[in-house]
Parts: C-alpha cells; sequence; structure tokens
C-alpha cells in the first residue's frame, strides 16, 4: 500500500512539472507576452526622451535667463558684462572664491553664443591702496577670470585677453563729499568687466 502512494505520489509530481513545462513554452510563444514586453520598451524609450527634451528644454531656459541679465548691457557691436569684484575675490586677494563659479558659469553661456569674438577681461579695484599695487591686482584678477573661462567655459585661449586698470575709471566715487568711504561706490569699483566685439552681421 506505502509503495502504491509513493508510486502515486511520484507520477502526480512529474505529471505537474510536464504541465508547468507546458505553461512556461506557452506563456513564451504567447504573443500577448510579446507584444507586452515590447510595449514595456517602447514605454522606457518613450520616458528617455521626455527627459532628454526636459534637459535641453533647461538648457534653453538658462541661456535665456543668462542673455535677460546682460541684456541691458549690450551696446553697439559689443556686450559688456560687469561682475562684482566681493562675488568673486576675497579681500586683496586674486584667487576665485568657490561661490565665484555659479557667476562664471553663466557668462560662459553667453560666450558660447559668440565663439569667433574676440573677449576682453578688465579688472578694477577702488583706490584702497598704492596705485601700483591696485594695478597688479587688477591684472591678475582678470587672469583669473579667463583661467577658469579656458579651462571650464570652453572659451578659446586665442579669443580672450586680459587687461588690468586698477583704480581707474570708476563707475563711482569712492569718496563722499565729506571724505568719508563711500562703500557702496567701493563696492561698485570692485568689478571685472568683460566685453564681447560682436563680429558684423553678415551682408545680405
Amino acid at each position: 500500500m506505502m509503495k502504491t502512494k509513493v508510486a502515486i505520489n511520484v507520477l502526480l509530481f512529474f505529471a505537474l512539472s510536464i504541465l508547468t513545462n507546458i505553461s512556461i513554452v506557452r506563456a513564451q510563444n504567447d504573443p500577448q507576452v510579446a507584444i507586452a514586453k515590447k510595449q514595456a520598451q517602447l514605454e522606457r524609450q518613450r520616458i528617455e526622451l521626455e527627459k532628454k527634451s526636459l534637459e535641453l528644454q533647461q538648457k534653453e531656459l538658462d541661456l535665456e535667463k543668462a542673455r535677460q541679465e546682460f541684456q541691458a548691457q549690450q551696446s553697439g557691436r559689443s556686450l559688456s558684462m560687469n561682475l562684482s569684484g566681493d562675488v568673486l575675490f576675497d579681500y586683496d586677494k586674486a584667487a576665485l572664491k568657490p561661490e565665484a563659479e555659479l557667476a562664471l558659469k553663466k557668462v560662459a553661456v553667453v560666450l558660447s553664443q559668440f565663439p569667433e569674438s574676440k573677449v576682453t577681461v578688465e579688472g578694477y579695484t577702488d583706490s584702497k591702496g598704492t596705485k601700483a599695487t591696485n594695478m597688479q591686482l587688477s591684472r591678475e584678477r582678470a587672469q583669473s577670470v579667463k583661467d577658469w573661462l579656458v579651462k571650464n567655459g570652453g572659451v578659446a585661449a586665442a579669443t580672450i585677453f586680459t587687461k588690468g586698470f586698477g583704480e581707474q575709471y570708476p563707475m563711482a566715487p569712492n569718496k563722499n563729499a565729506d571724505g568719508s568711504d563711500n562703500a557702496l561706490g567701493r563696492a561698485l569699483n570692485r568689478r571685472v568687466s568683460i566685453i564681447v566685439e560682436k563680429p558684423p552681421a553678415p551682408t545680405p
């Protein structure tokens, strides 16, 4: 009796195994399964395309934002971007601060639209310190900005030049009428200007 039960269980096991294998084969050959797989693949591709489209839209928005920020400083065939020296540098230093990268990235976005144009980076200081010291500091700061734009902003080294003007050409008085320091004026004068000479429009 025991042997009979064992034999029956073995037969049932093999029968179930055969039925399971048949079900698996049918599932693999079922057109609906193939269609479902294809649909899943197409959905993944659609999601990937949407992601790339969003990335492109974001780049366009970044470019438009940068253009709007500097648009008021366009004049004729030139484009001028003034960056605060306090944003870019610590006091009396020419090494770029970590937070300067955000501002320079925006500059690089604008410059990427004029790859053939001549770019001049001009450094300025306020009137603190000697004229000789200020002149050297302004040159070193302009060079630091150029080096970053060439290394990280995709600007060709042959198209970008530097100048240092020290405390010359202030945008505002460094001192008030009573002789006291004009903090706002000094902040405006501590700057780096980036001038882009746009090429002439093609002749129709």
